[in-house]
């Protein structure tokens, strides 16, 4: 079963204002930093993405050098964004008693680990592959296939 915002906090937001009112009042300023280290480190899984589409798009080249079926390019980008993603960032963020069950990154996943078992890192993940996995593969698909008409413009006579 996929994971909710309720499964980690106490109360539910309306709308972002309301999200800001909640956290400030029950929260504090800390409140709007959780998982701040996370999300640093969670930038690093573009290290991981964008080096490993890279890889994949040449691994999975046509026949023609400097093309790439759209199928080969949404397959890509797909398998790059599965590889780079991570749950451990959502579980510090959502965190909504002070004081948190988690103090830092490796305590969370020692926490996690010892608690849940390694499987509990894949909690959420299908559904998180279903949300990111396909704004990523398009949004590959539409930076290639725009490269490509530029790159035909330019060097048409």
């Amino acid at each position: 079963m996929a994971e909710t915002q309720s499964a980690y906090t106490d109360y539910r937001y309306d709308s972002t204002p309301h999200a800001f009112r909640t956290i400030w009042q029950n929260e504090g300023i800390r409140g709007f930093y959780k998982g701040l280290g996370t999300s640093f480190i969670g930038i690093s899984h573009a290290a991981v993405q964008f080096p490993l589409y890279e890889r994949l798009k040449l691994w999975l080249h046509t026949d023609e050098p400097g093309t790439h079926r759209s199928t080969n390019i949404l397959l890509a980008s797909g398998m790059s964004k599965m590889c780079a993603s991570i749950v451990v960032r959502t579980r510090l963020q959502n965190q909504s008693r002070f004081p948190y069950k988690y103090r830092g990154i490796f305590h969370a996943i020692r926490t996690i680990y010892l608690e849940e078992g390694w499987t509990a890192f894949y909690k959420g993940m299908p559904t998180n592959l279903l949300r990111t996995v396909p704004t990523s593969a398009i949004t590959f698909l539409t930076y290639e296939l725009l490269i490509r008409r530029l790159n035909a413009m330019a060097n048409a006579p």
